[in-house]
């Protein structure tokens, strides 16, 4: 009987250091520091709004050499579709969190989804160089072209919306 609360027990402390460890790496960056927040890529009505917000200022602190050093170590034995893979998911991660730590949860969306929607475009290049099936190259094709009008789109709610959006979120304004 005490071998069963045990095992339940410590079943349970696994299952929650599991959870805490999941919800911790889901912060780290793929190369195992701490995620950085960037406006790279992000269109000129996301940066500002990121920066009116502060979120420009979220960047200080992060050892960017030591990054760079843990990720050649890491991708020293991939192939060169997982670097590719990598290096989209890598390049998305930091524009992606800052777009949608906008106070403007419509502007924060779109301007997180931009950075993640160019990424599938990204990924879907990577197939198109270095895969071999047809069929998962026309799904690329297709992401490609699906993916840039839909890009092309949210810009352009952005240039028609973003400021209204974001001093409406200022002033307490509803929408």
């Amino acid at each position: 009987m005490n071998t069963r609360i045990l095992l339940v027990l410590g079943t349970a402390a696994s299952l929650a250091a599991s959870g805490a460890i999941a919800q911790q790496a889901q912060m780290q960056h793929p190369s195992g520091g701490p995620m950085a927040m960037s406006t790279e890529g992000l269109p000129e009505e996301c940066r500002t709004a990121a920066q009116a917000g502060g979120q420009h200022q979220m960047m200080q602190g992060m050892d960017m050499q030591g990054m760079n050093q843990n990720m050649q170590g890491m991708m020293a034995n991939m192939n060169e579709a997982q670097k590719g893979y990598m290096e989209a998911m890598t390049k998305m991660h930091g524009p992606m969190m800052t777009g949608m730590m906008i106070k403007d949860s419509d502007v924060a969306f779109i301007c997180g989804m931009i950075p993640h929607h160019q990424s599938a475009v990204d990924m879907a290049r990577v197939v198109l160089k270095t895969g071999d099936n047809a069929e998962a190259k026309r799904m690329a094709e297709k992401v490609i072209k699906e993916q840039e009008r839909e890009i092309a789109e949210m810009k352009d709610w952005l240039k028609k919306n973003a400021q209204s959006e974001t001093r409406n979120e200022a002033t307490g304004s509803t929408k």
